[in-house]
C-alpha cells in the first residue's frame, strides 16, 4: 500500500517536538507499504527544510512562496509521488488547506481520501474565537469534511461535533494520535533525575509543577501562571517548570511580573529523551489549555506514574476521569486549577492512587501498538471500500 501524505508539521523534518519520522518509518512498515509526504512550508531562505528518504518513507517540503501556493505546490508534489509509484490512499493533516489539496488529488488519481482533525476545529467555540481568521477555516472545515471518504478525529466529542456538520456517522472514527508512552512508564533513572534537579535547582522534596509544550494561545499559559501565584501562597516551596521555547512569547515576563519570576523555572526547548526524567520528579503535570484534540501530555504523565490535573477540554475528557484518574477543572478558571493543584500536592496519597489508577487506564487504552493498529487498519478499511472504522 503507498499513503500519500498531506501536512504542514514541519517537525517532521526538525524533530523538534517528538519523534516523529520514528513514527512514521513504523507506519510503513507495519502497513508493508510506502509513505509519501508532501510537507506544506513556507520558504526561509535562511534555513531551508532538507528533504527525507528511505527504503518506505520519504518527506518533500514544498519550499512554498506563500500559503496561497500550498494548494498547487502540492498537488504537482502529490502528483509527482503517484507517477512514481500508484497511490493507494490519501491523507491530509487538517481540513484546511491541506484538506483542499486532498480533494484536487482525489479528483485527479480518483483514490479515497481521509481527512484527519487534530485538534477541535468544530467543537471548540474557543478555537473559532482565538482570532479572526478561524472563522475562515472554520467555513472550510465545513466544506471539507462532509466530502471526505473518511474522518479520523481524536476525541468523542470532536466526532459528534463532525455528525452534526453532517459528516455520515458511519465515516467518522476516534482514533487518537499515537503516543510513545513506554519510555515515560520504565523505571526512574536517579542520575538523570539529579541531573534535572541540579539544572533547576529543585532540591529533593520540592513540590514540582509541571508544564510542557508549545506556548501558542490556546494552551493558556497566562490561566496557569494566575494558578500559580494562589499556590506559592499557599505553598512558598513549590516551585513551577515550564518547558518549551518560550521565545517570541512573553510568558517569562508575565511570570515577573505575577512575582514568580524567582520560583519558576524555564529549561528552555526539551529534547524528547530528555522529558521522561523529568515527568518522573515533578509532584503534578498541570494541563491549562482551552481546547485539545488529545493531550498527548497527560497519556506522557499518566505513563510516568504523575497525577494530572487538567482543563476539562475535549481530549482530556477522553483520558481523566474526575476525582478518580485526576481533576478536571473549568476552562479558564485559575482559581479552580489552584485548588485541583493544591489538593494534589497537600493529599499525596490519594493522588498516587490516582496516578496508579491513570497508569493502568493510559497503558491499556492507549498503547502504541493498539493506536497504530487502529490508524492502519482505518486505512486498510478505507482503501478496500468498507466502513472505516472499527
Amino acid at each position: 500500500m503507498h499513503v500519500l501524505m498531506i501536512g504542514t508539521d514541519t517537525s517532521l523534518l526538525t524533530g523538534t517536538i517528538d519523534n516523529s519520522l520514528v513514527r512514521h518509518e513504523d507506519y510503513a512498515l507495519r502497513a508493508n507499504g510506502r509513505i509519501s509526504v508532501v510537507l506544506c512550508n513556507r520558504r526561509q531562505a535562511d534555513r531551508p527544510l532538507t528533504p527525507y528518504r528511505s527504503e518506505r518513507l520519504s518527506v518533500q517540503p514544498t519550499e512554498s512562496r506563500g500559503y496561497i501556493n500550498y494548494i498547487s505546490d502540492g498537488v504537482r508534489l502529490g502528483m509527482a509521488r503517484h507517477a512514481e509509484q500508484p497511490i493507494d490512499l490519501i491523507t491530509s493533516q487538517d481540513p484546511f488547506l491541506t484538506a483542499l489539496i486532498g480533494l484536487r488529488l482525489r479528483a485527479k488519481t480518483r483514490r479515497p481520501l481521509i481527512v484527519q482533525d487534530f485538534s477541535c476545529f468544530v467543537s471548540s467555540p474557543y478555537f473559532l474565537r482565538e482570532r479572526p481568521r478561524n472563522r475562515l477555516l472554520r467555513l472550510m472545515a465545513r466544506f471539507t469534511l462532509p466530502r471526505a471518504d473518511a474522518v479520523r478525529v481524536l476525541n468523542k466529542r470532536e466526532r459528534l461535533a463532525c455528525i452534526r456538520l453532517g459528516v455520515k456517522p458511519s465515516r467518522v472514527c476516534v482514533s487518537p494520535l499515537v503516543t510513545y508512552i513506554h519510555p515515560f512508564a520504565a523505571p526512574p533513572n536517579p542520575e538523570r533525575m539529579a541531573a534535572w534537579r541540579q539544572q533547576l535547582d529543585l532540591p529533593e522534596g520540592t513540590p514540582v509543577v509541571l508544564w510542557v509544550g508549545r506556548p501558542v494561545p490556546f494552551k493558556n499559559l497566562p490561566v496557569l501562571l494566575q494558578a500559580f501565584k494562589r499556590i506559592y501562597s499557599a505553598m512558598p516551596q513549590a516551585r513551577l517548570v515550564i518547558g518549551g521555547d518560550m521565545s517570541g512569547t512573553n510568558i517569562v515576563g508575565q511570570a515577573a511580573a505575577y512575582g514568580l519570576g524567582e520560583v519558576t523555572r524555564f529549561p528552555g526547548a526539551i529534547k524528547y529523551d530528555d522529558l521522561p526524567p523529568l515527568y518522573q520528579l515533578a509532584s503534578v503535570y498541570a494541563l491549562s489549555s482551552n481546547y485539545e484534540g488529545l493531550g498527548r501530555v497527560l497519556l506522557e504523565a499518566a505513563a510516568a506514574r504523575l497525577p494530572i490535573v487538567s482543563t476539562a477540554n475535549e481530549g482530556a475528557a477522553d483520558i481523566i476521569a474526575h476525582g478518580i484518574t485526576g481533576y478536571l477543572t473549568p476552562i479558564g478558571d485559575p482559581e479552580k486549577l489552584a485548588e485541583a493543584i493544591l489538593a494534589v500536592l497537600q493529599h499525596p496519597v490519594r493522588a498516587r492512587q490516582m496516578a496508579e489508577r491513570a497508569y493502568e487506564y493510559v497503558m491499556n487504552n492507549f498503547a502504541p501498538e493498539k493506536l497504530t493498529e487502529r490508524w492502519i487498519g482505518m486505512w486498510r478499511r478505507v482503501v478496500q471500500g468498507l466502513t472505516p472504522c472499527e
